[in-house]
């Protein structure tokens, strides 16, 4: 699993939309199917910040695939 900052998502998700067609990143079997990986946002309490911490995690099925992706987005 991959965890990223909406900002740090928001700038690969650009670069994936610019290189793939629309229903990479649109489609959740065929992200999975190109990237082998599926998204899910999730949120925390920081009662630090005393605010939501907001991320987006990566999971990843194919331990090839995700090896490619850190090198390439990350």
């Amino acid at each position: 699993m991959v965890k990223l900052e909406e900002h740090e998502w928001w700038e690969i998700a650009q670069r994936i939309r610019s290189e793939y067609p629309p229903s990479v990143s649109l489609i959740r079997h065929v992200m999975r199917r190109e990237l082998g990986c599926t998204i899910r946002n999730h949120q925390y309490w920081n009662p630090g910040m005393v605010v939501y911490v907001k991320e987006v995690h990566l999971d990843f099925f194919d331990e090839a695939k995700e090896t490619w992706f850190r090198l390439k987005y990350l």
